[in-house]
């Protein structure tokens, strides 16, 4: 079954990364691109976690963590080996219902995450329902190039006409047409 891809607002939201090795790096990059509060909690800390909390919003904590860590946030990340702690941190966000996402493990996950295009304000997301991340990765790789340049330049024109003129049949056709053109449709 296909998943519902829902795009939301990150920036300063609480998220709760639990480990911090190779595959928490891969999800914090993901992340800082978006702006949240991270908090990030493992014994030992991955060096280039340490450097992207430098000039982003990241709270190391070097510690084992307990299951109240994952209280009162916006997502928790499990990134974890050990098998039955991703279940103890799936089950307690689920009971009371804090999306999470234990790596590697689509049953111990209430969301995934896509493989993502990220270019200024064009944001798209590629999944395959869990089944097969490399297929998204693969596939994020060959959209990518097809993503004409300009893009950035295209959304700011039509944001700028949705913002001065009145909303109507005409501001319609004419972004219409301008996207149209862009991509000679």
């Amino acid at each position: 079954m296909a998943l519902f891809p829902m795009f939301v607002d990150l920036q300063g939201q609480d998220i709760v990364v639990i480990g911090a090795g190779e595959v928490a790096l891969r999800k914090i990059e993901q992340l800082v691109k978006f702006f949240p509060k991270l908090t990030v909690i493992a014994p030992a800390i991955h060096e280039e976690i340490r450097v992207l909390s430098q000039t982003h919003a990241i709270t190391l904590l070097e510690r084992e963590y307990v299951i109240e860590d994952c209280d009162n946030r916006f997502l928790v990340i499990g990134a974890l080996d050990d098998l039955g702690e991703q279940e103890k941190i799936y089950h307690a966000c689920m009971g009371v219902k804090t999306p999470v996402n234990c790596v590697d493990s689509p049953a111990l996950c209430s969301f995934i995450f896509p493989a993502l295009i990220v270019q200024g304000d064009l944001c798209v997301g590629i999944n395959t329902s869990g089944k097969a991340p490399a297929v998204s990765s693969a596939l994020r790789q060959y959209l990518t190039k097809l993503i004409p340049e300009g893009i950035s330049d295209l959304i700011e024109r039509v944001h700028t006409i949705r913002q001065k003129e009145s909303v109507g049949k005409e501001r319609q056709e004419k972004i219409i047409g301008i996207c149209r053109d862009f991509f000679k449709l």
